[in-house]
């Protein structure tokens, strides 16, 4: 009995080590699509799996078998074969009529692994089966994008594999013919077998047959063709290689059939020919007839013939990445003036002057509270406070149990005690305290701060930085957040987790290797798991078949958190679209909402127009929301997603040239300018400005995303990109181009000036000193009116200190530039003209009597200029003047501001002739 013992125990250490692993990880997944209400996509991709691998596996399978049962099977009466040696002597080797067992199980495992293989693309037939049309034919053969999108990969897709396989199956076949054969052909029986003849024909026969389908599909594969001046049919390939093709799937079609009629009748050698001529053809056709009419025909005339091709390559390209519909406009881009600045004051006070980098600093500094929290990442958004709409920056205060010291990381708190973030700070992006901080609108634990931004439920179980599982309404209180000296304890009141059985904790234990799991008593019958908490991972785990942008971003509705994320349909297969980072077709269709307390996942099918996200929703129907089902409160905060805006910046920076002659001679390419941030040389990011990009003067004010652009080697701005993210508008691209027989001052250039700058230059260095650390924000570049703004803040930040303070605000428009304390003040100077002088916008303004006017000598017999009482006089004036200046600026009145200013100046510089 001891082989008895050895096969049970061989059988034990495979269940617990190979299936159980694989059974725990199946039934784990099961439970958790239930969890978030999407279990049928959890089975349509298994299925869909199995699907593929049984019909590509059972395909592969036949052919195999079907060619290794003649090289096995008894060969006729007639034929001199092989002789195998017996007891009593010599006899004739005998075949099976089936295929020994052994031989079908490598065959079964061969075609299962190669179907497991292609059952990773079931996707694409998913999407075959589900295809919608674009409405858009090609230019080449009036065909509907949809069947190059959905249809044509899949046919190449099974024309590659039956190729394959077929090369592999005759190699293997001949291989086995010839060992078979060779013992005959020593002793002279030469030529092989009719049965030999006719395996082969059949074989070759069907080769070919498929390698003239594949032929036939590389014609219209030619749309997307790479290699060009752009993607897509070239003059050569649509005059030169679409008739090859053409001309090559035909003849290999003859061939292959002729091969097939060699079963019955002798036509080896007409095969033969034919073969020979399409090799031929082949080589002549693909291989030299493009290269000599691209260099004696196309090369001599390029632009003239190519340019019908160029041009379907840019309407295809702009309309592969969603930029068709973008609408250019002239932009003079001069000086802003002190009126501009009144017409447009809630766009100053919407500028960003908070850097996201130092801002990350100080809010890592001032609001982490705890070593166990901290803030990943800060976002930008809107949110209407006081009545109007306010550009406000935010962070989720997340928890980090690595930053707990040693003793404090055992299994209890890690999985049980320690399991959610708490809250978020939120401050305005040009507010400063008087300590160069932000100032926070949300603050602190718990969160307090403006009555219209109150948290109710500010718990963040699902986030960024949650990619720990844990264990909630166990034994041991869930840790909230302290109070003093104190803690404060909670227990999870949402709808998320999966409850734990006896056979559920055993089966999470596998999952995660931790005995602990299915051996702890503080867990019971209420107890919950909460497990794929950071938000891309959510989301992936559901729809793979998405792509999400990278920043998810937290948004505060109705009193409760909630993470948006982008996510984005795309395609390689767009009919002459040139490919940018291997896609020429995307779209953002989807918008994901993570609750970051019951950790639902809700998808939004914002853009139904899109073919591919149809397909999509043709596949799980159950999946896709419609774009009304938003709560208003969360649809507010919807915004264009960076990562798209700067794919289609990076696009449209060469594909506006409409015009195929400027683009064949790269006349007008465009770049994304540099800027210094703290002493490195790097891209300008686009950025979030609220704006008025309505001319009327009663529209109201947007939140838009923009993009400079400079021409190719050159600093000056040529243009500049803006995506609307305000209903009715969202989604809506503008294209600004400047004169180009002036100069508009780029971001390098501006640089430039404030280095060359004898003031600041000499502020900056002065800083810089040992101990002290200078860090330019990022450079703005804000459109008011027919002008450009240009604002740059300066933090001040100890070697030793991690705290960045702003310190400064540098302003420019036109050829003026200042740096003031804040930026009210540099606004006022720039536009004034005049420096402003030292601490003219710190300190709340104070009343004081109106100011009628500069000073003028006394009258004859008063006292001189040079008495005390002259000075006591014009200091008076200047304090008026002054208190005047600061209602004014308190107001808006910068162009009152301005001249206030001056007045200052003449006083000043009277009292100075005093001394």
């Amino acid at each position: 009995m001891t082989w008895l013992w050895r096969v049970l125990l061989v059988a034990l250490v495979v269940v617990l080590f190979i299936l159980a692993p694989t059974l725990a990880r199946w039934y784990t997944d099961w439970l958790w699509f239930g969890e978030v209400g999407y279990r049928r996509v959890f089975w349509v991709p298994l299925l869909s799996r199995i699907g593929v691998t049984l019909v590509v596996g059972g395909v592969l399978f036949l052919l195999l078998s079907l060619n290794a049962l003649p090289l096995l099977r008894r060969p006729p009466a007639g034929e001199v074969v092989d002789m195998v040696r017996t007891p009593r002597g010599f006899r004739r080797r005998r075949a099976p009529t089936l295929l020994p067992r052994w031989v079908t199980l490598g065959l079964a495992a061969l075609a299962f692994v190669a179907g497991l293989g292609a059952s990773e693309r079931w996707p694409m037939f998913q999407q075959f089966v589900h295809a919608r049309p674009f409405g858009v034919p090609d230019p080449l053969f009036g065909i509907d994008a949809g069947f190059f999108v959905f249809r044509l990969p899949v046919y190449q897709w099974v024309a590659q594999f039956l190729f394959a396989w077929l090369v592999v199956t005759l190699i293997a076949v001949g291989a086995g013919y010839l060992l078979q054969l060779a013992p005959a052909a020593v002793r002279g029986a030469w030529p092989p077998p009719p049965r030999v003849r006719v395996h082969l024909s059949l074989l070759l026969g069907l080769l070919l047959l498929v390698r003239g389908w594949g032929f036939w599909l590389d014609s219209f594969a030619l749309v997307y063709a790479p290699g060009g001046i752009v993607a897509g049919a070239g003059y050569t390939d649509v005059h030169v290689v679409l008739p090859a093709l053409r001309v090559l799937a035909v003849l290999f079609l003859v061939a292959g059939l002729l091969l097939l009629a060699n079963v019955r009748l002798r036509t080896l050698r007409f095969a033969a020919g034919v073969l020979l001529l399409t090799l031929a053809a082949w080589f002549v056709g693909l291989r030299v007839l493009p290269g000599f009419v691209q260099t004696f025909r196309v090369k001599p005339s390029e632009l003239t013939l190519e340019a019908p091709y160029i041009r379907r390559g840019i309407q295809g390209t702009l309309a592969g990445f969603g930029l068709t519909r973008v609408r250019e406009v002239d932009f003079p881009g001069g000086a802003v003036t002190a009126a501009d600045l009144q017409r447009h004051h809630d766009t100053v006070e919407n500028v960003r002057l908070w850097d996201y980098r130092p801002l990350l600093q100080a809010y890592r500094q001032l609001q982490s509270l705890r070593q166990y929290y901290t803030f990943l990442d800060v976002d930008i958004d809107r949110y209407r406070v006081e009545g109007a709409q306010r550009q406000v920056m935010l962070s989720a205060r997340e928890l980090d149990i690595e930053r707990l010291t040693a003793p404090a990381r055992s299994w209890v708190n890690e999985h049980l005690v320690f399991t959610h973030g708490f809250g978020l700070v939120m401050s305005p992006v040009n507010r400063i305290s008087e300590e160069g901080m932000p100032e926070f609108w949300l603050r602190d634990i718990p969160p307090r701060g403006l009555p219209e931004l109150a948290v109710r439920e500010p718990r963040l179980y699902f986030g960024e930085r949650t990619d720990r599982y844990v264990i909630v309404n166990t034994r041991v209180q869930e840790f909230d957040y302290p109070r003093g000296d104190e803690n404060v304890y909670t227990t999870y009141g949402g709808r998320g987790g999966i409850r734990l059985s006896w056979l559920r904790r055993l089966a999470f234990a596998y999952r995660f290797a931790d005995l602990k799991l299915a051996l702890s008593g503080d867990i019971g019958p209420q107890s919950r798991i909460l497990f794929a908490r950071t938000v891309r991972t959510r989301l992936e785990r559901i729809a793979p078949f998405l792509r999400y942008d990278r920043d998810p971003y937290l948004v505060l509705a109705d009193g409760r958190l909630y993470w948006i994320v982008d996510a984005y349909t795309t395609s390689s297969r767009y009919p002459y679209s040139t490919p940018l980072g291997g896609i020429n077709y995307i779209r953002n269709s989807v918008k994901v909402v993570v609750d970051a307390y019951h950790g639902t996942v809700d998808f939004y099918l914002v853009d139904p127009t899109d073919p591919v996200a149809q397909a999509f929703a043709g596949v799980f129907p159950e999946l896709f929301k419609p774009a009304g089902a938003v709560p208003p409160a969360i649809a507010a905060h919807f915004r264009y997603p960076v990562d798209l805006f700067e794919v289609q910046a990076r696009v449209y920076s060469t594909f506006h040239m409409r015009d195929p002659r400027v683009f064949y001679n790269r006349e007008d390419i465009w770049a994304i300018p540099n800027e210094v941030f703290g002493d490195e040389t790097v891209p300008v990011e686009p950025y979030y400005v609220t704006i008025r990009v309505d001319p009327d003067p009663r529209a109201r004010p947007e939140f838009v995303l923009i993009l400079p652009f400079t021409p190719a080697n050159r600093d000056n701005l040529v243009g500049w990109m803006a995506a609307r993210n305000d209903p009715p508008h969202y989604g809506e691209i503008l294209v600004y181009r400047f004169p180009k027989q002036s100069i508009v001052f780029g971001p390098m250039q501006v640089e430039s000036r404030i280095n060359q700058d004898p003031h600041i230059s000499q502020q900056i260095t002065l800083w810089n000193q040992e101990g002290s650390r200078v860090i330019r924000g990022n450079l703005l570049v804000i459109p008011i009116e027919q002008g450009l703004l240009y604002v740059e803040p300066l933090f001040l930040q100890a070697t030793r200190s991690q705290l960045p303070e702003l310190k400064r605000v540098i302003v420019a428009t036109g050829p003026r530039i200042q740096m003031a304390e804040t930026l009210e003040a540099a606004l006022a100077a720039v536009v004034g003209g005049r420096p402003a002088p030292p601490g003219a916008a710190t300190g709340p303004p104070a009343p004081g009597p109106p100011v009628r006017g500069p000073a003028a000598p006394g009258p004859p017999g008063s006292a001189g200029p040079g008495t005390a009482a002259e000075r006591e006089r014009l200091a008076r004036e200047a304090l008026e003047v002054y208190r005047r200046a600061r209602q004014r600026l308190a107001a808006g009145d910068f162009q009152g501001y301005g001249e206030e200013i001056e007045r200052l100046g003449r006083i000043l510089e009277r009292l100075a002739g005093t001394r």
